[in-house]
C-alpha cells in the first residue's frame, strides 16, 4: 500500500494602515515576524517553519498596505527540495495604496529534481513606490550542487491602478544543460537576480543606479529603463558574489530601510 506523505500548508494574511498592523493572520507553516526596526519603516519577516518546500506543499500570502512604508524580507533562503508528486505551489498577493514597499526576500535555492510553481501579484494604487528584488540559485557551486532536471514556473505580475505594468515568467521543465549553455539564458552561470523599481522613486534613483552599476565588474549586471520602470538583471557563477553585489546596490540606494537580516 502506498503511504500518504506528509505535506506542508501555510497561509498568512496581513493588513497595514498608517504604519500600523491592523490585521495579522497566520496558519500552518506560514508565519510573520515583526521585529523592532527603530525607524519609520515597518519591517516584516516571512517565515516558513517547515524548513523548506517540496512537492505538493502549498503556501499563500495576502498583504494589503495603505499609507505606509514597509520592508518585507524572509528569515532565510527558501530551499526547494526534490520530492514525489505534483509541484509545490506558492502564491503571493500584495496591494499597495499610497505606500512604499521594499520587497527583499532572501534567495530561492532550487535543488535537483525540485518542482515549484510560484506566482507573485502586486497592484500599485495611487502614489505608490515599489523596489522588488528576487534571486534564484540553480545549484550552489561551493556546495557542489548540480542541477540536471527541474520543474520551475515563476510568474510575476505587477499592475498600476489595475492596469498591467510588468509581467514576466520563467518556465523551465526537464533537463537544464541547454539552459546553462545558452548565451541568452544562463550563459554558464547558475545564480540570477532581478531588481524592479516602480513609481516616482525611479526619477530619484536612475542616475545614481547608473553610477553604481558602472563599478560592478565581477559579474554581469545590466540596467534598462522604459515605461516608467527600472529593470536590473544580474547573473553570477557564484551566489556569494551575487549577494555581495546586491548588498552593494541596495546599501547605496535604500541603506536606512534595509531589513536587519538582509546583510550577508
Amino acid at each position: 500500500m502506498d503511504k500518504i506523505l506528509e505535506r506542508s500548508n501555510g497561509y498568512s494574511s496581513l493588513e497595514i494602515l498608517n504604519n500600523d498592523i491592523k490585521k495579522i493572520y497566520q496558519s500552518g507553516c506560514s508565519k510573520i515576524l515583526n521585529p523592532n526596526s527603530y525607524n519609520d519603516n515597518i519591517e516584516l519577516i516571512l517565515i516558513n517553519t517547515a524548513g523548506g518546500i517540496t512537492c505538493n506543499d502549498k503556501i499563500k500570502i495576502d498583504v494589503a498596505i495603505k499609507d505606509s512604508n514597509l520592508s518585507i524580507c524572509t528569515q532565510a533562503a527558501e530551499k526547494i527540495y526534490e520530492g514525489f508528486g505534483n509541484p509545490a505551489k506558492v502564491e503571493i498577493n500584495i496591494s499597495l495604496k499610497n505606500s512604499n514597499l521594499y520587497w527583499l526576500p532572501k534567495e530561492l535555492i532550487l535543488f535537483n529534481n525540485s518542482k515549484l510553481i510560484r506566482t507573485i501579484n502586486i497592484n500599485l494604487l495611487e502614489k505608490s513606490n515599489l523596489i522588488f528584488c528576487e534571486t534564484s540559485i540553480f545549484g550552489r557551486k561551493e556546495m557542489s550542487e548540480v542541477i540536471n532536471n527541474i520543474y520551475f514556473s515563476d510568474q510575476w505580475k505587477i499592475t498600476e491602478n489595475s492596469s498591467l505594468k510588468h509581467f514576466e515568467s520563467i518556465n523551465i521543465q526537464g533537463l537544464m544543460e541547454e539552459n546553462y549553455k545558452n548565451s541568452y539564458t544562463f550563459a554558464n552561470n547558475s545564480s540570477l537576480s532581478t531588481i524592479l523599481i516602480f513609481g516616482d522613486i525611479i526619477h530619484q534613483l536612475e542616475q545614481e543606479l547608473r553610477k553604481i552599476l558602472k563599478n560592478i565588474t565581477n559579474l554581469y549586471c545590466e540596467m534598462t529603463t522604459f515605461d516608467n520602470k527600472i529593470i536590473i538583471r544580474c547573473l553570477a557563477n557564484d551566489n556569494y558574489d551575487l549577494k555581495k553585489t546586491l548588498n552593494y546596490i541596495m546599501k547605496n540606494i535604500i541603506n536606512d530601510k534595509l531589513p536587519k537580516n538582509w546583510n550577508l
